[in-house]
């Protein structure tokens, strides 16, 4: 299954080059117009320029989601990062002098729900990315729960660093998060996307009333540049919201986070 999940783009190009591929061969071969067979309206050399004005088009709006995808793929990074971050200061709290002569500041921290709280934190950042709404009301209350821990130690006394450190890999993580919402919420601009629409039902379109030199040529270019450009638009598509847990080509890695989950749980305040 993660084969195939890994590999949607090839599967759904190859699927539309024999679709195509069907399209002309058993339907338009069996059409004509005046006399004039429907798959040999044109020659190939009459609109080759326009294949290589479609291609060049689609490689500067690749160019273009490429930006935000190489962007996306230090957010997994950075969120570990903040969350180890998080978890130091907590160690340090434990260790540095506490001030203070309330109640609260004499009592023992507790390991229990400072451990939960973490785990909580982590596996909500984790189900927020791979969610399909990716919504706003879940991910800042959540984000919130990592203030909560600082509120926790400011109320008993602990090392202002320990505080100040949680709150600004809090902020940090805030940040990041937010940048991962607004590119899986903002998709590229709806006139681009029209015009990849028109150019892939322009060129399907001219290969269907193409004509070729032999039979091989007419399978082996149609369905060539039909894949070709299906993958292009597709691989736009999908790099253009890297946070989609339908792209499975696309997606960015999330094994920074899994990976300190997994140390999280292991090993923190056991």
């Amino acid at each position: 299954m993660k084969f195939i999940t890994n590999r949607t783009i090839i599967l759904k190009s190859f699927i539309a080059a024999i679709a195509v591929l069907g399209i002309k061969n058993f339907i338009f071969k069996h059409l004509s117009l005046y006399g004039q067979d429907f798959h040999d309206l044109i020659e190939l050399a009459d609109i080759s320029i326009i294949f290589t004005g479609a291609f060049f088009v689609f490689g500067l709006l690749l160019a273009a989601t490429m930006t935000d995808f190489k962007e996306s793929e230090k957010i997994p990074g950075e969120i570990a990062s903040n969350l180890e971050a998080i978890k130091d200061w907590i160690y340090l709290a434990f260790r540095a002098p506490r001030t203070g002569t309330s109640d609260l500041c004499r009592q023992e921290l507790n390991p229990v729900f400072l451990r939960q709280e973490m785990i909580a934190i982590t596996n909500g950042i984790v189900e927020w990315i791979n969610s399909n709404g990716k919504d706003s009301n879940v991910i800042f209350p959540l984000i919130r729960k990592s203030n909560e821990i600082a509120y926790y130690f400011a109320e008993r006394g602990v090392d202002k660093e320990a505080i100040k450190g949680i709150q600004e890999n809090t902020n940090a993580m805030r940040k990041q998060l937010t940048r991962a919402y607004s590119i899986s919420r903002n998709n590229f601009i709806k006139p681009a996307y029209t015009l990849l629409h028109s150019i892939l039902f322009i060129v399907m379109s001219l290969l269907l009333i193409t004509k070729f030199k032999s039979p091989s040529a007419d399978y082996l270019v149609t369905s060539a540049i039909t894949y070709l450009f299906c993958y292009l638009y597709l691989l736009i598509s999908g790099l253009d919201d890297p946070f989609d847990i339908f792209n499975g080509d696309t997606n960015v890695d999330l094994k920074p986070i899994d990976r300190f989950r997994q140390r999280l749980v292991s090993d923190f305040l056991v």
